[in-house]
């Protein structure tokens, strides 16, 4: 047999089993989960979205997997680990500057924005005081806390809220409870799941239900550089929720029951800037936001324009 025919015989067996690997190829999704499920809020409603997202994408990119693992992790030590990218390679975190710069960011919230929406954890004691805010200058006097690491930590410290620091959520309900500050404000998306989860810790322990904090605090989808091709089949999948408003449908079902909770069209709402953000741009997409004061939300009923 010549060599050219010998080429020609292998040529197309090598192409087909090159293909034959590439559809048998598996991208393996790994990420660190919640540590438990907190009432119908704290289910893992971001690990739907990212499965949602590689299940729409299966034809174009083969077949997946996601491995959840349930380990308590700071935001530093996490960051670590994105980078390489082994233990952990995909993140939905309030977004950092630090996070976009070293990770491969996707500006797409899969809570499209709920973490925006700020409504705080307090104490029978010091609701009276919160009832009484009439002023932003009124609520910066007041004691708030927040983690140490959190993106949210700068956007008060810059508008001159009188801040103490904790590690994690837990040592802040303790210093709550104690009376050492007076409310600990959490993403609509977080509130009442742990409210659930810790209220009988305390009798005193309530969910604040006057006031609303707002600001831009996007928790996106973060990527290792380690999986290029991850970050791109992720980026696809959930921009086509958003086109097809899967997205939109499927946060309204989840969180239902958060918003008959929240009452947000009856609270005293207070703006705040986040000068922290590294790329504003996203929010101008006005798809991939969630506004609980449009009527069409199906949360308020009126028009509630904010300035």
């Amino acid at each position: 047999m010549s060599f050219s025919s010998l080429l020609s015989s292998v040529l197309p067996l090598a192409a087909l089993l090159f293909f034959s690997n590439l559809a048998l190829a598996e991208d393996v999704l790994r990420r660190f989960g919640p540590l438990q499920d907190t009432g119908a809020a704290g289910h893992d409603y971001a690990g739907r979205v990212l499965d949602e997202a590689m299940r729409r994408t299966r034809s174009s990119y083969g077949a997946y997997r996601i491995e959840t693992r349930q380990v308590p992790m700071g935001r530093e030590e996490q960051l670590r680990k994105m980078l390489l990218g082994d233990e952990v390679n995909v993140s939905v975190v309030a977004t950092q500057p630090s996070w976009e710069l070293q990770l491969l960011p996707i500006y797409i919230a899969p809570d499209m924005g709920l973490s925006n929406y700020r409504i705080a954890l307090t104490t029978a004691e010091v609701q009276p005081k919160l009832s009484a805010v009439g002023s932003l200058d009124q609520l910066r006097a007041l004691r708030v806390g927040v983690g140490e690491a959190w993106s949210s930590r700068r956007v008060l410290e810059i508008a001159g809220f009188a801040v103490y620091t904790e590690e994690s959520a837990k040592p802040l309900v303790a210093r709550l409870l104690a009376g050492k500050i007076d409310y600990f404000p959490r993403g609509l998306n977080e509130v009442f799941a742990e409210f659930d989860e810790l209220r009988s810790v305390s009798p005193s322990l309530r969910v604040e239900q006057d006031i609303l904090l707002k600001f831009p605090l996007p928790g996106y989808v973060f990527v290792s550089p380690a999986h290029p091709r991850l970050h791109k089949r992720l980026t696809a999948g959930l921009e086509s929720m958003v086109r097809d408003g899967s997205l939109l449908r499927m946060l309204k079902r989840h969180y239902a029951d958060v918003f008959k909770r929240a009452r947000l069209c009856e609270r005293r709402v207070f703006l705040l800037d986040n000068y922290n953000l590294l790329n504003p741009k996203p929010l101008q997409r006005k798809e991939l936001w969630f506004d609980a004061f449009d009527p069409r939300s199906g949360v308020c009923k009126k028009t509630r324009k904010l300035s």
